[in-house]
């Protein structure tokens, strides 16, 4: 799976100071993004494992 992230913009230092994000909340943030991509990942799996195209199915033709 390719990812991608966004481009940020570097600042001029015209911004607020407290818009920016403290090294914290920027970790919780990509432990966030971790987890839901697991998420993403385990439903996916679950989901895949109980369509019928993808179990093993013997023929039962006579």
């Amino acid at each position: 799976m390719e990812t991608r992230q966004l481009v940020l913009i570097d600042s001029n230092g015209s911004e607020p100071d407290q818009w920016r994000l403290d090294d914290r909340t920027r970790q919780v943030g990509r432990e966030g993004i971790a987890a839901a991509r697991q998420a993403l990942r385990d439903a996916l799996a679950h989901h895949d494992a109980g369509h019928p195209d993808n179990e093993d199915t013997q023929s039962t033709a006579a």
